[in-house]
């Protein structure tokens, strides 16, 4: 029987021998075509030929059918692409990679690389070899996936062959995915086939297929172009019933059988009312060794003339050639910015699939020039979608500098580390994300790409940039840019509509963007997570670590920080804790709020953002600062009935989405504590360094902020207990909430840093009692997840609750005592708790207590997300009825499993980071377990309580997950320490600080590795020792090459001054760093 075999090779990528007999997986080509170029999605699967769906925008517009990864295994053979070859002279019929087809002799290898596909099938008994490469059309004006195909005789003897190759379906431009899937049948009235006559079939519905007053015409569509090595452009079977015959499975190709090319090409196509598909016909007489090639583009358009009037140019083998190269080189230059070497070629490729993968969730930066200080651009992200996340909703705006949707966490994570890989973004994600957090602590779930609008003013202006540099077109790019536009939107339509700009586009781009301003987009989606704002440290320490000279202008100086505002309340308890068979639960906690729509004439999925007069004024702005004290007092104010986690008091959970039932149980959760405590000790120490200063701040938050001081103080004087004290600063919450409902009033009030310290020791101090109990509580470890129930209540009286909106209209409730129930523990809490312990022996001991419970998998090496969940209630969520060892329960969970090893490296337990990578960093894992190439995180790794052994320490779900950002944050403290800038007498300084083992480093003794996305460091080590623990080698000297070829040589381990600066500006090309 054939065996699957999986190797990392620099040539050809990572291979697959024998693909489809290995374990199942699905993965999906990067959809990126360049900053001027149109993606698409693609998905394949190691089944069958590969791709198994693709198409444009989102999966409503699919060119081949788009399934989850369970079906596609299944069907990908019979509705993927297809290639049938008729050997004349052997009178017989193959399909290459046929399931049905399995001989000992065949060898199928797969070959996966950054921004391409390639299969194989080697058939000694027939004497054929059939290559397939997939890739996406880069820098042009339409979408494109190219397949190209490659027949090879490997006999002595010349074969005359017949093939058929392509697709069993297309489905038209115009229908949806889920309609076809449930009305297809229906569907198939509105498709047509067009330009038949040009040989390049465009596929697209008559006209929208909704049953709605408004019907418009579809003009945009699919097109399938296809050609030989000859150039030979080639007339495409769009009717399937020609080649299949009455053979309506699909199995085989029954007309093909029984009939020549010849004889079919003779059969009248029925192009309308049935699914098409797209099937070249080929015939070709091959000598020994000669190969024939199908070159095929399959993509979307909006006018099928842009592919007619370039047959003669896209069908040449050298412009597929050139697109095939340009697809490499651009993947290739994105990841440029995190080139690493060391002893392990695995593990650097690793790194860039790893930092690309993290583009794709959270787009990578750009910088359009505007005149100014240029605006932060981001493109190619996009929702975490795909054939085993079927849930998720993606979308790839099929445009120039292309972007799409995204969740708050996820765009938040991954975009964390972007001024690592390109200083010269500033702080414009902190400044993004900082202000999208909301007065009441919350924030909205989507965020958009950015758009540009012109303000009323400067309209005229953009009027004569476009009189000046515009010739054609002037009234409708006019017309586009008077609503809100984005860069992709402007330069696709000049693109398409063939509009003469004078000079350089790039310019005219500049002048319209200088008389624009950006506007962020977000819309408050499905709800608040209690989560969310935790990532919102990790970019202002990240700007700090390289900015630490801008540090009082950036906390106190900047004032653009505005609130973003829904129209959603959080309810008060009055109204969410009632009564539900006989126990109090928190349901309903978030309300759309009518009264301030209408009032303010906002909508749910607007971006809003808060106002002064009560929301009827000006958008109201910050400083950073006085944001971070707005945020930290809600959540300080939000801490449970005992004090110790943040509540879920918003319908929504923290990080595991899965326990979506813990906030009915009026659930807290610890890792948000530790969070909170991090940001507090953030803030206190600059309170220390600024505490001459003072902040304005609403009045709104003033008198919040001092009643919440006060009731702290009653609490230390024992004046009040845990409860009256948590019952009084909820009360002080809602009062404040319901105080900015609609807005503020805008005046503001000064408090003294000096007085914000006072205040803010005595939250730390409760936080800090509140962690030691729920240590006590964990046996030692802390719990990441509370629940509390109600042990005295009272049903409030029928004449209150009448006026009293609740869930389903249960009875509302005032509790007067909780017990608290810990859940079972999980990896959460220790992973976050890492980044505030104090010192070495305190993370040791949290190291120490994780690996000794079953958070860690004995048999895998790995940490799971939580222990046995058995004795837990399937009200806590989901993920009580998940499968053990299986999604977010009891799983290798990599986004966490990762965040607990970074934890480890930050808070400097270094033997012990790198003993557990071993086991834990996925190129280290054994492949064949693993069932997919080690380049590629996954989402979760099923573990050994999962009751299926096939599946454990197999991967799942591919790719876009949190773990890319915790990875790029592990490469960057390996590699260059904790703060490579710091201040020394008031001066920039830079040291480099790498933690790195012995083992990484080369025959050489050196290991390299991109700084800031432009300087390459190459580490000195020529004794192999640690860089960190005992007998640890450290930096002597340093040589600097600058990109104009001056050279420096430093006789030291610390730089100051004018030469910090080069090097964070990007005029060092390159540090040579001994080591001894």
């Amino acid at each position: 029987m054939r065996k699957s075999h999986y190797y990392y090779d620099a040539q050809k990528g990572f291979v697959i021998e024998n693909f489809d007999k290995a374990k199942t997986f699905s993965s999906f080509l990067p959809g990126i075509a360049g900053v001027k170029g149109i993606p698409m999605w693609a998905f394949y699967v190691n089944r069958g030929q590969g791709i198994c769906s693709f198409g444009i925008e989102n999966k409503n517009s699919p060119i081949m059918e788009f399934s989850p990864a369970s079906i596609a295994y299944r069907n990908v053979s019979k509705n993927g692409f297809r290639t049938f070859v008729k050997l004349k002279n052997q009178e017989r019929l193959i399909e290459p990679f046929s399931p049905d087809v399995d001989t000992e002799h065949i060898q199928r290898n797969m070959y996966i690389k950054e921004n391409r596909l390639t299969i194989e099938e080697i058939n000694p008994e027939v004497g054929i070899n059939v290559t397939v490469n997939y890739f996406q059309i880069p820098h042009d004006h339409f979408a494109g996936l190219v397949r190209k195909v490659e027949i090879t005789n490997l006999n002595d003897t010349p074969l005359d062959l017949e093939v058929v190759d392509g697709m069993p379906e297309v489905l038209p431009y115009g229908v949806e995915n889920m309609a076809y899937k449930e009305v297809g049948n229906l569907l198939r009235s509105w498709m047509e086939v067009y330009n038949l006559e040009n040989s390049i079939p465009f596929y697209h519905v008559r006209a929208s297929i909704g049953d709605e007053a408004k019907v418009e015409e579809v003009t945009k569509g699919h097109f399938y172009l296809s050609f030989t090595d000859d150039k030979q452009l080639q007339s495409p079977i769009v009717d399937a019933d020609i080649l299949f015959g009455t053979e309506s499975s699909l199995r085989y190709p029954e007309g093909f059988i029984q009939h020549s090319l010849d004889e079919l090409a003779t059969f009248s196509q029925v192009t309308a009312n049935k699914v098409p598909c797209a099937f070249t016909p080929v015939k070709k007489y091959l000598e020994p060794q000669q190969s024939v090639t199908i070159s095929s583009i399959i993509g979307h358009v909006e006018d099928i003339d842009v592919i007619n009037s370039r047959v003669n140019e896209l069908t040449r083998l050298n412009y597929i050639q050139e697109k095939q190269q340009a697809a490499d080189e651009l993947v290739h230059q994105l990841t440029d910015s995190i080139q690493t070497a060391t002893d392990s070629p695995v593990f650097d490729q690793y790194c860039r699939q790893t930092y690309l993968d993290n583009v794709l969730r959270g787009g990578v930066p750009l910088l359009l020039e505007n005149g100014e200080d240029n605006f932060v651009y981001h493109v190619f992200s996009r929702k975490h979608g795909d054939m085993e996340r079927d849930y998720n909703f993606f979308r790839i705006a099929p445009e120039y500098y292309s972007q799409g949707n995204g969740n708050f966490r996820d765009a938040n994570q991954n975009r964390r580390n972007d001024i690592f890989f390109n200083p010269k973004i500033g702080s414009f994600n902190v400044n993004m994300f900082m202000s999208l957090i909301q007065i009441d602590g919350y924030n909205p779930l989507s965020v958009e790409g950015c758009t540009f609008e012109i303000p009323q003013v400067r309209l005229d202006s953009v009027k004569q940039v476009v009189e000046n540099h515009v010739s054609s077109h002037q009234e409708e790019i006019i017309q586009l840019l008077s609503s809100r536009f984005t860069p992709g939107k402007l330069m696709h339509y000049i693109a398409l509509h063939h509009v003469d700009v004078k000079g350089n586009e790039d310019e005219f781009l500049a002048n319209i963007l200088s008389n624009s301003t950006q506007q962020i987009e977000a819309s408050f989606g499905e709800g608040f997570w209690t989560d969310h704002w935790t990532y919102n440290l990790d970019h202002i320490e990240s700007y700090l670590a390289i900015y630490p000279d801008q540090i009082e202008a950036f906390l106190f100086d900047d004032h653009t920080y505005a609130f973003f505002d829904s129209p959603v309340r959080v309810l008060p308890r009055k109204q969410k804790h009632v009564l539900s068979n006989g126990t109090v639960r928190q349901y309903g906690a978030v309300q759309e709020d009518e009264q301030k729509m209408k009032k303010l004439g906002v909508g749910l999925q607007d971006t809003n953002w808060l106002r002064t007069k009560s929301g009827e004024g000006e958008v109201y702005q910050t400083s950073l600062f006085a944001k971070l004290i707005s945020l930290s007092l809600v959540k300080f104010s939000s801490l449970d009935p005992y004090g110790m986690g943040i509540e879920m008091e918003a319908n929504k959970p923290g990080w595991n989405d899965a326990l979506n039932g813990l906030p009915g149980l009026i659930g807290s959760g610890m890792g948000e504590t530790f969070e909170l405590k991090r940001l507090i000790n953030f803030m206190l120490q600059n309170m220390s360094m600024y505490e001459g200063k003072s902040i304005y701040l609403p009045e709104e938050i003033t008198s919040f902020l001092y009643n919440v001081n006060t009731l702290v103080e009653e609490y230390y004087s024992d004046h009040i207990n845990e409860f009256t004290y948590w019952d009084e600063v909820s009360t002080l919450r809602e009062t404040f909430r319901e105080n900015v409902r609609f807005g503020i009033t805008g005046k503001e009030e000064s408090v003294s840093l000096a007085e914000l310290k006072s205040m803010y020791e005595g939250f730390l101090n409760k936080i800090n009692k509140g962690i030691q109990r729920a240590i006590e509580i964990g046996d030692g470890l802390s719990p990441t997840y509370l629940s509390y129930e109600a042990s005295d209540y009272e049903v409030i009286d029928l004449e209150q609750s009448e006026t009293l909106s609740t869930f389903e209209g249960l009875p509302p409730v005032r509790v007067k005592r909780f017990t608290v129930k810990p859940l079972n523990h999980f990896l959460e809490a220790p992973a976050r708790a890492l980044k505030t312990s104090e010192n070495k022996e305190v993370s040791l001991s949290i190291y120490n207590a994780v690996k000794e419970t079953a958070l860690f998998d004995e048999a895998l090496k790995m940490y799971k997300t939580s222990v046995d969940l058995t004795n837990e209630s399937y009200e806590i969520g989901r993920i009580k009825a998940f499968t053990p060892g299986w999604l977010e329960r009891e799983s290798v969970f990599l986004h966490m499993s990762y965040k607990y090893l970074l934890g480890l490296i930050k808070s400097s337990l270094y033997d012990e980071f790198f003993e557990e990578i071993k086991t834990s960093l996925i190129p280290f894992l054994d492949a064949e377990k693993y069932g997919r190439s080690t380049l590629e995180n996954v989402s979760f790794i099923a573990t050994s309580v999962n009751p299926d052994p096939a599946v454990h320490g197999q991967g799942f779900v591919a790719r876009l997950s949190g773990s890319t950002a915790e990875f790029l944050s592990m490469w960057k403290e390996m590699m260059f320490g904790h703060y490579p800038f710091t201040m020394v007498n008031g001066e920039l300084a830079f040291a480099l600080n790498p933690i790195l083992p012995g083992w990484l480093f080369n025959e050489q003794g050196e290991v390299s590795a991109t700084f800031l996305g432009s300087t390459t460091i190459t580490y000195k080590n020529q004794d192999k020792r640690n860089t960190y623990g005992e007998n640890h080698t450290e930096v002597n000297s340093m040589k600097l090459v600058y990109h104009d070829g001056k050279s420096e040589i430093i006789e030291d381990a610390i730089i100051v001054g004018d030469i910090a600066y080069d090097i964070r500006n990007g005029d060092v090309a390159s540090i040579e760093v001994e080591m001894s």
